[in-house]
This record gives structure tokens, C-alpha cells and sequence, in this order.
């Protein structure tokens, strides 16, 4: 189960988070609407990266489809439904953009209560209400029972299940959460919360009958066209698809939220390669496309475009398998002195100057240093600088011996397989430098390359954990429904994203006292701070850089760079207009 095993990108890129995971507090830039009323029927066509698919419609999201996630409840371009809590690029809720108006702790901050904006309503002119938004956290505890056939895609995160009671509408427009312990409000509000949106009538067909319902969300999420998906409460709706092809959406003409869309349809056009979506740039017939940094140079000459790069509020990681059914290789990476030899040998400066293109920054912890952010803690540093020196003498100080080129013990060597990304050509640049590293520490690391597809249902799937030992390009953690970077759902024991099977007594207790609630704000700083310390130093993943998305942009487009969401990398479809 995870949720982000291709790192979120922009809209027109490989992954994209939940248009439903969103959430902060206080106001945001993107509360005034700028636009004008006037609707372009030029369409907006933007290029799918290569690998990209389409494949979740219910705004619930299955556990199967936390990777590689477009689709109605995972599109947060076009976004057909509409958020409980709207996140801004300031990690703040953005109020006029939300389905919720108002929320309001109590009771030691073990209760919520959420008013909506009664402004909200469905495509087919139904009011959006507190028991739709209910029903959605009835079918999430359900989702989590162990009978369930739909396992869910953020447990884990924000507390969810054990920590959430009950979940009651109150009245039409308020609802209310009530939780087992007094909590951190920011933590909850930003990681709890945010995973809720309203779910329309039109997908309430069982009722109370979860079971029943779940699994007709299941068997209708790759059916976009089935018309239940044309209600919705956002600001497009789905219009046409042809597979292999493109997805059309147009604007829903009912939207109630700000910035009325100004372009009336959005076209996801399938690029079968890197070249293919550089020809379409060149050509003139996409708005806008992601592109590797290979193409950098090039990309920068192009007429009538720009180049975009904007950082990402996250982490890149290089994944270990330590599950105990990786054998050998998961015994082997479960010992922190071997995942710091590992580390060792990774050259992050080499890669953002050489690789990048200076278009990224070497990351050490779960929260970068940027974009700026409150979360950092500057204190940290580089626990483990590139010295494969180092880290082979590190080796030799546990009782490892060269022979042959290759660190032996005991009749085990330290001889792996790491599965790299094909989808992106800077992570094989990567992937052999790691390798001519390891080897001088006395690692030998065998590269097999390996589509996004089935790389990504390697790793992801539980009953595929002993196929693999180490994987890049799979992990890269977009902090959304986890806006506040607590590591919940991530690097706790048993975590739904926690794919590399790492496990820590410590680290579960740190992460858990984020959640905490009481003490000043100092005090919850400084928890944050203990864990992203503890985390820096224990390599749950391999940092790797966190390099910036690099977005082609037709100059004849408004409002991408201004509306760039860096938190959740990505500019809604309704801010954007031609010039």
C-alpha cells in the first residue's frame, strides 16, 4: 500500500496527489478570485508524461491506486470533486476554495467541529451537506476492517483509524469529529481532516451497507465514463476518453467555488516519449508538459514557451526493502551501519550540479530546506557526507572483508539488484554513478531497469515484497494528505506508505508525540524537530536530491506561475487562462 510511489508532480506530469487530500489553516492568496467571466473555447492540451495513466474515478481512494493516481478522485488539475479543506502554497487553508467554512476544536481538542459553506452545491443542482462528507469517513473505518476487500489508501495518516471515535452530522451544514485523545489541532486539521470530501448521492447506492458500497466503488474505478462521475461539485468534469489516447474534460458550469474556469475544455494527451513530448512543445500543440532534465538545454530555446522549474515541499528516497521476506537483503539493510555505507556512496551534490542542472538541493531529511517552510530543522546538516572511504571502513569495523572486489562475511557478500525507473532518464544517470560508488566501498549493486508500471507494481503490491531488494524511482513523498510532515503514514511500524518495511520502537514514539496535543508552540516545534533529527539519522530511505519539476509553458498562458501550488505541486485547472 502506498500513496506516493511515483513522487507527485504537476498536473501534467507523472503523479499527482488527491484532489481530495488538502487541508491547513488560516487564509491564502488564492482566495480572490482574478479572473474574468469570459470562457475560452480554445482547449487547454497538456501532455501526460510517459507512463502516466489514468485509473481511479470514486473520490475514495483504494490502496491500489495511491500510485500513479489521475483519474476523478486523483486528478488535482481538472479536480471534479471538490476538497473538504483546500491546502494554499503557504500550507494554510484557503477558505473560499473549501467545502468547510469554519472549524472549531473544543473539549481539550479531542472534538471538531467542521461548518461547510452552504454556497457548495452538486452539478444537478443538490446542496453539498455535513452527512455526505460523513458518509465518506463511514466507508474510510469501513475500508479498514480487515474483512474489507477495499483497503484504504491514507491509513495511518492523520490518525486514521484508531484515533478517530465518531463522525456525526450535526446539522445540514456542520458535522462533528470526535477523537479518542487530545491532539495537536494543526496536525489534525492539516493530516486528518484534509482526507475528507463529500461523496454525492449519485454514489451512495447501498447506504449503510459499506460492503456492499465499497466494493461497487471498486468494481466502477476504472469506468470514467459511467454517469455517476458527471455529478460533481468541481470545477470540471470528465467529457470523453480514448484510451491509450487523451481525457477531455470540460468545465462544470454549476461550480460555485472561486475562480470560475476560464477555459471550457482540458485535454490529458498521452505521449508515447520523452521525444514525442518535446516534438508536441516544439509543434506548439501542447500548453504545457513535464520534461526530463535531458532536455533542459533544448527546452529553454523553444519559441513561445518558457521553462518552469519549481521545487517541491517533500522528500526523494531511495527505497530498502528490510521486510523480513526480502531474506538476506532485508536482514542486511534492517542494520543502520549498512544503510549508512549505502548512503555514503551517494553523491547529491554531484547530481543536482551535473545531473539537475542546479535545478534541485540535496536533502538530508524528511523536510527540505526548500521550498522555505516552518518545518525545517536548520540544525540537522549532512549527517552522512558522500565518502565511500568512509563508509568502507565503516564496513571493515563490523567485521566485512574485501574479496574480489566485493565486502564478504560470514559467506554472505554485499551483492544486491536495485530496479530503477525507465520513465526517467536522469535516474539511470544516478543509478550508475550509485553503482561505480558502492563498488569502491565494496558493494556490488546490479541496475535493472524496469518500466514505471510494472516497477511500480513490484514495489507496491504486499504479496510481491520478495522480488525486490532496492528500488529507484519509486519513493518521493509529496507531503498531501500529510500536509503537517509529521511521518505519520510514512515511517511508522506498519504504516500504509511504510512499502520498505522499516521499523523503530523510537521513531513510532517521536512521530507519535507531533500528534500530541498540548504545549507552546516552542514545545511542538521541538518535537518536530527530535523526529526529523532521529529521521535524518536513521535512513528509514536513502535521501536522495529533491529535484525541482520542470514545466514547459506556452507563453500564451496565464496564471501558472503565479498559481503554482508548491505544496501540492500543482496549479488548479480554474486558475489558468489564455492570453
Amino acid at each position: 500500500m502506498v500513496k506516493h510511489l511515483l513522487r507527485r508532480f504537476a498536473v501534467a506530469a507523472v503523479a499527482v496527489a488527491s484532489s481530495v487530500a488538502m487541508a491547513g489553516c488560516g487564509g491564502s492568496a488564492l482566495a480572490s478570485p482574478h479572473h474574468s467571466s469570459a470562457v475560452s473555447r480554445k482547449p487547454l492540451v497538456i501532455g501526460l508524461a510517459t507512463g502516466a495513466q489514468m485509473n481511479w474515478w470514486p473520490p475514495l481512494q483504494s490502496a491500489t491506486a495511491c500510485g500513479d493516481l489521475f483519474g476523478g478522485g486523483g486528478l488535482n488539475g481538472p479536480q471534479p470533486y471538490q476538497p473538504l479543506l483546500m491546502i494554499s502554497g503557504k500550507d494554510n487553508i484557503d477558505y473560499a476554495a473549501s467545502l468547510a467554512s469554519k472549524i472549531t476544536p473544543s473539549d481539550g481538542n479531542k472534538v471538531f467541529t467542521v461548518s461547510l459553506n452552504p454556497k457548495w452545491h452538486w452539478s444537478n443542482g443538490q446542496a453539498v451537506t455535513a452527512a455526505q462528507v460523513a458518509y465518506e469517513w463511514d466507508l474510510i473505518k469501513a475500508s479498514t476492517a480487515k474483512s474489507s476487500t477495499f483497503a484504504y489508501c491514507f491509513v495511518g495518516t492523520g490518525g486514521v483509524p484508531t484515533d478517530w471515535k465518531s463522525v456525526v452530522a450535526t446539522g445540514k451544514d456542520t458535522f462533528r469529529v470526535t477523537l479518542t485523545q487530545s491532539v495537536n489541532p494543526q496536525w489534525f486539521e492539516l493530516n486528518g481532516l484534509s482526507q475528507l470530501t463529500a461523496i454525492p448521492p449519485v454514489l451512495q447506492k447501498y447506504g449503510t451497507h459499506y460492503s456492499q458500497e465499497l466494493n461497487w466503488l471498486k468494481s466502477i474505478s476504472n469506468s470514467p465514463m459511467n454517469p455517476v462521475y458527471q455529478v460533481v461539485d468541481g470545477p470540471y468534469r470528465i467529457a470523453k476518453v480514448v484510451p491509450n489516447n487523451y481525457w477531455k474534460y470540460e468545465a462544470n458550469p454549476h461550480y460555485d467555488g472561486p475562480n470560475k474556469p476560464q477555459i471550457k475544455t482540458v485535454i490529458f494527451e498521452y505521449e508515447a516519449s520523452e521525444s514525442a513530448t518535446f516534438l508536441g512543445l516544439k509543434n506548439g500543440t501542447l500548453a504545457f508538459a513535464a520534461l526530463p532534465f535531458s532536455y533542459y538545454g533544448e527546452a529553454k530555446k523553444l519559441p513561445g514557451y518558457k521553462v518552469v522549474p519549481e521545487p517541491f515541499f517533500g522528500f526523494t528516497g531511495l527505497t530498502l526493502n528490510q521486510h523480513a521476506a526480502a531474506g538476506a537483503a532485508g536482514k542486511l539493510f534492517s542494520q543502520l551501519y549498512i544503510r549508512e555505507a549505502l548512503q555514503m556512496g551517494i553523491n547529491q551534490p554531484q547530481y543536482v550540479k551535473g545531473i539537475l542542472h542546479g535545478l534541485g538541493v540535496v536533502n538530508n531529511s524528511p523536510v527540505p530546506t526548500k521550498p522555505g517552510n516552518a518545518y525545517e530543522d536548520k540544525a540537522i546538516g549532512t549527517p552522512y557526507a558522500f565518502n565511500p572511504a568512509k563508509g568502507k571502513k565503516l564496513l571493515e569495523a563490523h567485521g566485512w572483508r574485501m574479496k574480489n572486489g566485493i565486502m564478504q562475511q560470514g559467506g554472505q557478500s554485499l551483492t544486491f539488484t536495485m530496479m530503477y525507473d525507465t520513465g526517467n532518464s536522469a535516474l539511470q544517470d544516478e543509478a550508475e554513478l550509485m553503482q561505480q560508488a558502492w563498488m569502491q566501498e565494496g558493494i556490488k549493486v546490479n541496475l535493472a531497469p524496469q518500466n514505471p508500471q510494472t516497477l511500480s507494481g513490484i514495489v507496491g503490491t504486499p504479496t510481491q515484497v520478495g522480488k525486490w531488494q532496492m528500488a529507484l524511482g519509486v519513493y518521493g513523498w509529496g507531503y498531501g494528505p500529510d500536509f503537517y510532515p509529521s511521518g505519520d503514514g510514512i515511517f511508522n511500524t506498519g504504516a500504509g506508505y511504510n512499502i520498505m518495511g522499516y521499523s523503530s520502537h523510537t521513531m513510532d514514539h517521536l512521530i507519535a508525540l507531533t500528534a500530541a496535543g498540548g504545549g507552546s508552540p516552542a514545545h511542538i516545534k521541538a518535537q518536530m524537530n527530535a523526529y526529523l533529527s532521529y529521521a535524518a539519522k536513521q535512513l528509514p530511505v536513502l535521501w536522495l536530491p529533491n529535484s525541482d519539476d520542470l514545466e514547459v509553458v506556452s507563453t500564451h498562458l496565464k496564471n501558472f506561475t503565479q498559481d503554482w501550488n508548491t505544496v501540492q505541486q500543482f496549479v488548479p485547472t480554474n486558475d489558468l487562462a489564455w492570453k
